[in-house]
């Protein structure tokens, strides 16, 4: 995966996981990205720019499975930009509509 992509995804799994419990839930990413085949720096760099951006917040780490994975939650900033991004609804998977 490119950078971008990787950005695109973790946004997208935050989103979803705000969908879910709502919008202070935290999760630890390297539990929901660890079928991704992407090394754990290439997460964690992309986590940065997107904390930098303010789409993201870090609220810690968590070991999980061995490894101390960031603790994250998507921003309003984030939500908007994935909205924005993805248009407004309940949406699958990479922006498309549930079939």
């Amino acid at each position: 995966m490119k950078d971008q992509e990787i950005r695109a995804a973790i946004l997208e799994e935050a989103y979803d996981f705000m969908k879910q419990k709502g919008m202070r839930a935290v999760f630890p990413l390297f539990e929901r990205t660890k079928d991704w085949g992407v090394e754990e720096k290439d997460i964690n760099r992309n986590v940065d720019y997107l904390v930098q951006k303010g789409l993201v917040k870090k609220e810690g780490v968590k070991l999980v499975g061995g490894l101390f994975s960031p603790v994250i939650r998507i921003t309003a900033e984030g939500v908007d930009e994935y909205e924005r991004e993805h248009g407004h609804g309940d949406y699958g998977k990479h922006g498309c509509l549930p079939h």
